[in-house]
């Protein structure tokens, strides 16, 4: 018996932050807010955009690809929590990391204009688009459901996120909120499994 199973062959992490300002009608509506919880759910990667981010091939690295992450446009679902972690109202948001360098949110140690990898890809990336058109992507696998190519499981240059707000301040409405991205390379590999026959579900007579 076979079966086909995703392996990372290749992974990368990095770190950023910025500061992110809170909608003051949020927080109008709800004053109890102590805590704000929060959950990458998309990243738009601006692949195709001037500027924006690309994989490219290495003509001297057959095995390999170089990543270069710019304008990321990432979608946030935050909750926010009382001093007793319950939960007052959710919102969704989207801010951008790797921003341009005259973007008052770039700063060269935590929120660069643009960050460059390599990873071992043996067997090539995933690409997007039509005809002769092929645009080597990054797919990103989280939370929104929709016909786009993002949140699927996929082979290639894969990413996860994880967000955390690492200050905050109610005063001002600011909060500092650190990025974690995960690159993976994942293609699909076929394995042997050892079984003793094929499963058989039988249907549940209930008598009353």
């Amino acid at each position: 018996m076979t079966c086909v199973a995703p392996v990372v062959f290749d992974e990368c992490g990095i770190n950023l932050c910025r500061e992110i300002k809170i909608p003051e009608c949020l927080l109008e509506e709800n004053p109890c807010t102590k805590a704000i919880e929060l959950k990458v759910i998309d990243i738009d990667f601006s692949i195709g955009e001037i500027d924006g981010s690309c994989v490219e091939t290495l003509p001297k690295r057959p095995n390999c690809v170089r990543v270069t992450l710019s304008k990321l446009k990432v979608r946030f679902a935050a909750k926010l929590l009382d001093r007793h972690c319950r939960v007052l109202a959710e919102e969704c948001f989207q801010a951008l990391y790797l921003p341009d360098k005259d973007s008052p949110h770039c700063d060269d140690d935590t929120n660069p204009p643009s960050i460059t990898i390599d990873l071992y890809a043996p067997y090539g990336v995933s690409y997007y688009g039509e005809c002769k058109e092929c645009i080597p992507c990054i797919n990103y696998l989280g939370f929104v459901e929709g016909p786009d190519r993002n949140n699927e499981l996929r082979q290639g240059i894969g990413c996860q996120g994880l967000a955390k707000v690492i200050d905050f301040d109610l005063d001002d409405g600011c909060m500092a909120v650190g990025l974690s991205l995960y690159l993976k390379t994942i293609y699909f590999i076929q394995y042997r499994l050892k079984h003793a026959g094929p499963c058989c579900l039988l249907p549940h007579i209930i008598i009353m």
